[in-house]
C-alpha cells in the first residue's frame, strides 16, 4: 500500500503540469518563509507573528520538499531530453542510409515520380517496412482488396511519401539538374 502511494505521488509529481505547481509551491513557500527575516515591529503590524509561528515548519518543509522534487524534475528532463536527442540523430542516420541504399531510394524515387497519387507496394518488403519504421512513407489505407493466393502472403498496399521524403528528393532532384546543366553549359562551351 505504502509503495503504490509513493508511485502515485512520484507519477503525479513527475508530470510536466505539475512541475508548474511545485515550482509554485517552492515560490509561495519561500516567500512566506522569508517573512521570518523581518523585523519583529512590522511582523506585528502585519499580524502575521502568530501565524508565522504556528505555521513556519511547514513551509520550511514544503520549502524543502519542493526544492528537491524541482531538482529531481529537472535532472529526470535533462536525461530525457538527453535520451531523445539520441534517439533522434539514430533516426536522422538510418533515414540517410535509407537515403544512401539503392533498393530503397528506387522505392522512394518511383513514390516521387507518381506523387501525390499513392503506389501499391508489397506490405512485407525489408525495405517497404524500414520505410515506413523510419516515416519515409505512409501507407494510406489499412485494407486492400486481395485476389489469389499469392497475393495474401504479400498483400499490396498503398503508399505514400512523408514530407520528408519529398524534401529530399527535390533537393536531390535540383541537384541533378543542376549537375546536368553545368555539364551541359562545360558542353556548350568546349564547343565554341
Amino acid at each position: 500500500m505504502e509503495l503504490s502511494f509513493f508511485n502515485k505521488l512520484l507519477d503525479f509529481i513527475s508530470k510536466p503540469i505539475n512541475t508548474t505547481v511545485v515550482a509554485a509551491l517552492f515560490l509561495t513557500s519561500g516567500f512566506i518563509f522569508m517573512f521570518n527575516f523581518l523585523p519583529e515591529q512590522i511582523l506585528i503590524r502585519m499580524n502575521l507573528l502568530d501565524f508565522l509561528i504556528d505555521y513556519n515548519f511547514v513551509f520550511f518543509i514544503v520549502l524543502v520538499g519542493s526544492f528537491f522534487f524541482l531538482v529531481i524534475q529537472l535532472i529526470a528532463r535533462y536525461f530525457k531530453r538527453k535520451k531523445d536527442k539520441a534517439v533522434g540523430e539514430y533516426i536522422e542516420r538510418e533515414r540517410e542510409n535509407l537515403f544512401n541504399d539503392e533498393d530503397a531510394y528506387e522505392i522512394l524515387a518511383y513514390l516521387y515520380s507518381k506523387h501525390p497519387n499513392p503506389v501499391y507496394l508489397p506490405i512485407h518488403n525489408q525495405k517497404v517496412l524500414l520505410l515506413k519504421q523510419y516515416e519515409l512513407i505512409q501507407r494510406v489505407s489499412s485494407g486492400v482488396f486481395v485476389e489469389g493466393v499469392e497475393a495474401l502472403q504479400n498483400p499490396r498496399f498503398p503508399f505514400v511519401l512523408q514530407p520528408i521524403s519529398e524534401r529530399r528528393l527535390k533537393s536531390d532532384e535540383k541537384k541533378e539538374l543542376d549537375k546536368s546543366h553545368i555539364s551541359d553549359l562545360t558542353k556548350w562551351c568546349s564547343n565554341t
